[in-house]
């Protein structure tokens, strides 16, 4: 099974319990951030799911993890960048 690059979307909802005391409140735990500043590859083998701030990381974890791969497949990696 291939996951496909992009995964289909869906409609947005609109928060309406949450007050402005919420939102200022959440503000100070985290920032916004966009995929060139907080890259992320996941790694989508078998329920294994990993995250990795790289690449390259992600294919050090799949040849000691998952030894049974092809040491070059790069499939089944999800990411956003």
């Amino acid at each position: 099974m291939r996951l496909p690059s992009v995964l289909p979307s869906g409609p947005a909802l609109q928060d309406l319990s949450a007050a402005q005391t919420d939102l200022d409140a959440a503000a100070v735990l985290g920032k916004v951030t966009t995929p060139e500043q907080t890259p992320i590859f996941i790694c989508a083998l078998s329920d294994c799911n990993k995250l990795f701030p790289s690449r390259e990381r992600v294919m050090q974890h799949r040849k000691r993890d998952h030894p049974d791969l092809d040491p070059s497949d790069d499939s089944h990696i999800i990411t956003w960048n």
